[in-house]
Parts: structure tokens; C-alpha cells; sequence
């Protein structure tokens, strides 16, 4: 049986508006057990907000005063891939460009999940163990 992205990648993620505040973002990750978000402007995807970029936000919210919104802050240009794409293929750039997670798209639904370096570590776990 060969793996396919849809086997191993965490389904239908939850996404965030660009105008939202950081704090908003931080609430959905706290509460779904997360460190990405794809941030959608009018149901478009425009960006990925990481854990790390919620951190930094707070940090300046510290010494700046004021929350910067999602949109502001976020990575703009996500990876992403389609769910056809061969999981050696996805799991190969993903270290060649040290990126965290690919956003997985179907070529009629859009956006149907993210696969992170978290799902990976889980892969190779049952791999390692059957």
C-alpha cells in the first residue's frame, strides 16, 4: 500500500480572516491544538499565520502598544500542493525549502487540509512500529 497525502495529512484546518486580530488567531489555536493557520481574505487563501508569528505579534503588542491583524503578519504565499501529489515528492521540498507545513487543495474543493512536520513525525511512528 503506498501513502497518500490524504492518508496522513490533518483534514479540513481551520482557517482565519486577514482582518482578524493576532489575538483571535491565538484563541483558535489554543482551542483546536494548532500552530497554523491559513489566513482567506473574501474565501481566498493569502497567507499562513504560524505560531511563532502569533509570539512575535505579542511581543510588539508589548513594546509598541497595539495588536497588528492577521493579515499583517502572516507568510504570505503558502505552499501549497494538490492532494494527488506523491507524499515523497511533498515530504522531499518541504525539507529541500525548510517549511513546517504544506496546504493540500483539491483541484475541485480548495483547500481540504494541512499536512505539518508534526504529521509526518506521526507517519514515520506507525511506520516504525507495524
Amino acid at each position: 500500500m503506498t501513502l497518500q497525502i490524504t492518508d496522513i495529512m490533518t483534514p479540513c484546518p481551520n482557517t482565519i480572516e486577514s482582518h482578524k486580530c493576532v489575538a483571535d488567531a491565538k484563541q483558535l489555536m489554543q482551542i483546536g491544538g494548532i500552530r497554523h493557520l491559513p489566513v482567506v481574505e473574501d474565501g481566498d487563501l493569502v497567507g499562513i499565520l504560524s505560531e511563532r508569528e502569533v509570539q512575535l505579534a505579542e511581543i510588539v503588542e508589548k513594546a509598541m502598544g497595539g495588536m497588528p491583524r492577521v493579515g499583517d503578519i502572516c507568510q504570505k504565499d503558502p505552499h501549497v500542493v494538490f492532494d494527488d501529489t506523491p507524499l515523497a515528492e511533498i515530504a522531499s521540498e518541504m525539507a529541500e525549502r525548510k517549511i513546517d507545513c504544506a496546504l493540500i487543495a483539491d483541484k475541485d474543493a480548495g483547500l481540504i487540509g494541512i499536512f505539518t512536520t508534526v504529521d509526518a513525525c506521526r507517519c514515520i511512528q506507525v511506520l516504525l512500529e507495524s
